[in-house]
């Protein structure tokens, strides 16, 4: 079976519009999404309708449960926000509901799927090098996890009786192909706003066994989105990023 596992849409509907078209042209049978459906974008209403109506699985993302006020965000810049208090104007009751309904963290099968980190997922660990990912490791029992949160796609592999044995294998794809011996931890990057100065969405195509993992790099009208952005007067910072892919 073939997944596709996407994070970090953020509001951005013309990029999930582009993923699930791109998982839909490679017979993606099982869709992922790892949360953080809303936030920086205009779109979270549609966005989540697209999520709700089209993934199988759907985890919560910081982002999302901030916009349900469950949680302050003391944490966030500037300019996150000011976004922020956007989408709390326009969010609708019907997304407010579906977000609701997201659960942190699940196993199925070879895999495990968590918005931010494996360790204490409601803390919104940021993993961001690599003994961040090595002590990961030690919090997941399945060959693979899949995580999002930094926007930047990148793969570890490790030892799988001790993460610390041998100097790890780290990847940024496209296509990897792990070991018997090996235990994975992939950040599957960002749909809606990628930060490894690649612009277009990326999202994750994994077998089911676990046998490969290439990360997908997918185009999208980000005129578009930035057009959009500006109409509802979010921060230029926000509305320029996009284009650099940072």
């Amino acid at each position: 079976m073939l997944y596709g596992i996407f994070s970090d849409i953020h509001g951005n509907v013309q990029a999930l519009e582009a993923v699930l078209r791109s998982m839909e042209s490679r017979k993606v049978e099982r869709r992922i999404c790892l949360g953080d459906i809303v936030g920086y974008g205009v779109n979270p209403n549609e966005c989540a309708a697209l999520v709700k109506a089209h993934s199988d699985v759907c985890l919560l993302g910081n982002h999302d449960n901030v916009a349900l006020k469950r949680e302050v965000y003391t944490d966030f810049n500037i300019y996150a926000k000011a976004a922020m208090e956007w989408t709390w104007q326009h969010l609708s009751d019907e997304t407010k509901e579906y977000l609701r309904s997201l659960q942190y963290i699940m196993e199925e099968g070879n895999f495990t799927f968590v918005h931010s980190s494996p360790v204490s997922p409601a803390d919104w660990h940021y993993i961001a090098d690599l003994d961040g990912a090595l002590e990961a490791f030690g919090y997941f029992s399945t060959p693979s996890c899949f995580i999002g949160h930094t926007h930047s796609p990148v793969l570890v592999a490790t030892n799988k009786k001790d993460p610390y044995e041998e100097i790890p294998v780290i990847s940024d794809g496209p296509l990897y192909r792990p070991k018997s011996n090996e235990k994975i931890l992939v950040n599957v990057g960002s749909v809606g706003q990628p930060r490894d100065r690649d612009n277009r969405a990326c999202w994750c195509l994994a077998d089911s066994d676990g046998s490969w993992i290439e990360f997908v790099r997918t185009e999208y009208d980000i005129d578009r989105t930035q057009d959009a952005m500006r109409k509802e007067g979010l921060p230029l910072f926000l509305v320029e990023r996009l284009g650099l892919g940072r």
